[in-house]
C-alpha cells in the first residue's frame, strides 16, 4: 500500500498517541509534535501503535485488521479474480466428487423389486329379473 496520509499525532511518555489529526489532503491548524507518512492500514489500526524515539511502531503482541484497496490496480483486481476463480473451480472438483461418490454409492446398492399391486378387474353382478 502506499503510504499517502499523512497523520499529525502528539504523544504522552509512554508513546500512547493523545491527539491526532490524518488524511491524504490535511492542513494542521494547530502544531503537533510528530509527523508521519502512513498507509491505509496504519491509519485503520492507529489505536495498536505508539511513538518510540519518534518512530512509530505497532504495539507488540497487536493484530491489526486487514483494510481494503479502495481503489485497486489493474494487478491486484487480476490477482482477486484469480483467487475466486481458483476457489470456484475448487468447490466445483469438490461437488463433482460428492456425485460421483453418491452415483458409485447408488449403484452398489443391491436393486430391489418394485413391489406391483394387481390390477382389479371389474366384476359383473348378475342382473336381477324384471318383471
Amino acid at each position: 500500500m502506499d503510504k499517502n496520509i499523512s497523520l499529525y499525532c502528539d504523544a504522552d511518555e509512554t508513546g500512547k498517541i493523545t491527539r491526532m489529526l490524518s488524511g491524504e489532503r490535511i492542513i494542521p491548524v494547530s502544531q503537533y509534535r510528530y509527523f508521519f507518512k502512513i498507509d491505509r492500514k496504519q491509519e485503520a489500526n492507529l489505536d495498536k501503535y505508539r511513538v518510540e524515539n519518534g518512530q512509530l511502531v505497532q504495539i507488540e503482541g497487536t493484530t491489526l485488521i486487514e483494510v481494503e484497496n479502495p481503489n485497486p490496480s489493474t494487478e491486484e483486481q487480476l490477482a482477486d479474480v484469480k483467487k475466486q476463480l481458483a476457489a470456484m473451480q475448487e468447490k466445483d472438483i469438490t461437488t463433482q466428487a460428492i456425485l460421483a461418490q453418491v452415483l458409485e454409492l447408488l449403484n452398489k446398492q443391491p436393486e430391489e423389486e418394485t413391489p406391483t399391486v394387481p390390477e382389479e378387474t371389474p366384476t359383473e353382478t348378475p342382473e336381477e329379473p324384471t318383471n
